[in-house]
């Protein structure tokens, strides 16, 4: 399985606490995700309001502002590419003197990255 970004964690987290109520372990299994990253993004989403806690009862649930990011996140997911597609678009380098090489893997010391398709240069 490939890392996920920590948007992607929160988004399965809260896919798991959604519609119902659900208790820590069942949203870890869900979420595929480690006790420790359960307890450390549980405790970023309650504290943002993207998930309710039950002292009663010990559960956890998605709130409105929890799904609000979901229907968000959902939208970004749709509009770009998969990353599989994105490795097929050539990338150009240049030399800090302004020579330009196309289509390496690696980024040399000396060279700034130019991903031509979004217009951002590193």
């Amino acid at each position: 399985m490939k890392n996920r970004s920590e948007v992607e964690v929160m988004a399965s987290i809260l896919r798991s606490a959604s519609p119902n109520w659900q208790y820590k372990t069942t949203i870890m299994n869900t979420a595929t995700i480690s006790h420790s990253q359960l307890v450390r993004y549980l405790a970023i989403a309650v504290e943002k309001g993207l998930v309710e806690y039950s002292e009663v009862t010990g559960l956890y649930r998605t709130t409105e502002e929890g799904l609000r990011f979901l229907d968000k996140y959902m939208q970004l997911v749709r509009l770009l590419p998969a990353v599989p597609d994105l490795l097929d678009i050539p990338v150009r380098y240049h030399h800090r003197d302004g020579e330009e090489i196309e289509g390496e893997k690696q980024e040399p010391e000396n060279i700034k990255q130019e991903n031509s398709h979004v217009g951002i240069t590193r």
